[in-house]
Parts: C-alpha cells; sequence; structure tokens
C-alpha cells in the first residue's frame, strides 16, 4: 500500500524488516505465532492496488502471518489491516491468517471489532513499551527493540547499553545493519544526547553507527547513480537528487525533502552530510548540523 504522508517513513519498516527476517523462527517464536519447517517470506506488493504489506510469511501449509510496524498508531491502522487480509486471501484462498500490529513507540491502536453486529478483526497488536526486554535480548537479531520494552528512561538507556555490547559479539558483516537499528530504534524513546553518550561509553564510533550506507548495496547504488548523474546533469543536481534518496531512505517522503537535498548538495562537503543524515533524529537537524 502507499505510504501515507501522515505515517512515520520506511526508516522504522527498513530496520524492523532486517531484524525479523534474519530470524523469522525467533520472531515468530517471540510473538506466540507457531511455526511449521522453515518460514518463508512471501512477495508482499501487491501491484493492481498498490498495497505493500510490511512482512508476509508462510508459517505452515495453511498459514500465514502478516505484521505491520508501526511507531504511533494511525485511527486508519485497523482499515488498512483489513484490505491486506482481504489481498492476502484472495492471492492466497484458503489459508489460516495471523495479523500482528507491532506498536514500536506510544498510543494505543483502535480495535476495529464490532461484537454487537457479530464482526471481529481478529488483528493481534503487541506494544513494544509493555514487553518482556530479556525476551528480545535473548535473541540477537531482536536485541536493538529491547531499548523500546518496558521499564524506566534510565533502565531503557542500560539495555540500549547491553544491546550494543551484544552487537560487538556478532559477525563483523552483521554488525554495521545492527548498528543502524539500534540506533535509529532507540531514538523513539531516549533522546539522542544520550544515544551518543552511551555510544562513546561503549567505545561505539560514530564511523560503526553510520557505515551502513557504505556497506550495504543500496550505497552503493546509490554512490554509483550519484557518479552517473553527476557525469550526466552536472555534480550538483547528480548529488542533490543522490542525497534526497538518502534523505528519503532515512525519513521517509516528507514535504520539503527536494528542497532541502538541494541546499545541503551546495553545502560543498558531501561527506560531511552523509554522516548528518545518518546521525540525525529528523531531516531539521540534518540542515541545522551543516547549514548552521
Amino acid at each position: 500500500m502507499e505510504k501515507e504522508p501522515a505515517r512515520p517513513g520506511p526508516i522504522y519498516d527498513r530496520v524492523m524488516r532486517r531484524l525479523v527476517e534474519n530470524d523469522l523462527r525467533g520472531f515468530c517464536d517471540w510473538i506466540g505465532v507457531p511455526w511449521e519447517g522453515i518460514p518463508a517470506v512471501l512477495p508482499g506488493v501487491f501491484a493492481a492496488e498498490t498495497l505493500s504489506v510490511d512482512l508476509l510469511v508462510r508459517t505452515g501449509a495453511e498459514r500465514m502471518l502478516h505484521t505491520e510496524y508501526m511507531r504511533t498508531p494511525t485511527p486508519d491502522v485497523p482499515g488498512r489491516m483489513m484490505l491486506y487480509r482481504a489481498q492476502i486471501m484472495r492471492r492466497y484462498p484458503g489459508v489460516r491468517l495471523t495479523q500482528v500490529a507491532v506498536v514500536l513507540g506510544e498510543g494505543r491502536l483502535r480495535s476495529a471489532d464490532d461484537p454487537e453486529n457479530g464482526f471481529s478483526a481478529g488483528i493481534r497488536t503487541i506494544y513494544l513499551r509493555e514487553t518482556d526486554p530479556e525476551q528480545l535480548l535473548a535473541i540477537p537479531d531482536l536485541a536493538p527493540l529491547a531499548v523500546l520494552a518496558r521499564g524506566s528512561r534510565a533502565e531503557r538507556g542500560s539495555r540500549f547499553a547491553q544491546t550494543l555490547e551484544l552487537i560487538r559479539k556478532q559477525p563483523e558483516e552483521r554488525q554495521a545493519g545492527l548498528y543502524e537499528a539500534a540506533v535509529t530504534l532507540a531514538a523513539i524513546t531516549l533522546d539522542r544526547a544520550t544515544i551518543g553518550n552511551i555510544g562513546k561509553e561503549m567505545g561505539v564510533s560514530i564511523d560503526e553507527v553510520v557505515s551502513f550506507y557504505d556497506d550495504t548495496v543500496i550505497g552503493e547504488a546509490l554512490k554509483a547513480r550519484g557518479r552517473e548523474q553527476g557525469r550526466e546533469q552536472g555534480r550538483e543536481q547528480g548529488v542533490a537528487q543522490t542525497l534526497l534518496a538518502l534523505l528519503s531512505s532515512r525519513f521517509g517522503d516528507r514535504p520539503g525533502l527536494p528542497d532541502l537535498a538541494d541546499e545541503l548538495a551546495r553545502s560543498g562537503s558531501v561527506e560531511a552530510v552523509v554522516r548528518a543524515i545518518g546521525e540525525a533524529a529528523e531531516p531539521e537537524d540534518v540542515a541545522h548540523r551543516v547549514l548552521g
């Protein structure tokens, strides 16, 4: 489904997909969904209606799991979940579908159930702020979620430090993606100064945190596209379009990003801009860091 402007950008979807899809069995176990064999991620894009789910997994011969991640639930979520259900059931007739909404931050999901008229949507909601952090820390790929689990602000800060320590013990090729997820998700509940201070105490440099731009396929593709566009359209325009892609990937499709990308392209230091995008919580922070 097309991402609506009022919804948080794809930044959370992206890191959640990385965490969950790296250990689908661990995720299914955590949310209490039974599975048989090896859970397999299925295509979640419904081109005819431009619907795109966050996660669609076959968990058994006739069972599937559909999950949506959201920072704060909006009133339209139940309706969208039912649209997703309809399309999934059309494509995979006869399956038993479990739908789960995972709320990363604050707010509560309004129920679509209408018992008086005999209707139950059957949407299960998991609020990270009410979950057991130890269960998440026990699964390395879900550990970055522990900072959002129940507890005081101080406890969440301590949990963030635990997560960084756990990431250091993972294979080197996995660390950059986990650092990105940990820092991105921590920003939902901790302020940037706290995150930075904990990172310094744990010996995590900002280079480690933002290195995913260099290490991922999208990073290489963006750099290549920037070089190509730079040759064809002029360096500044090519850089602006590449920065716009980075900004959109980080913060979602928001009004004003094209103008911001143009301004940043004229700043003279692409490296500083990329670093700022990786560190900032909001687009305004990028502008402040680079443009003053």
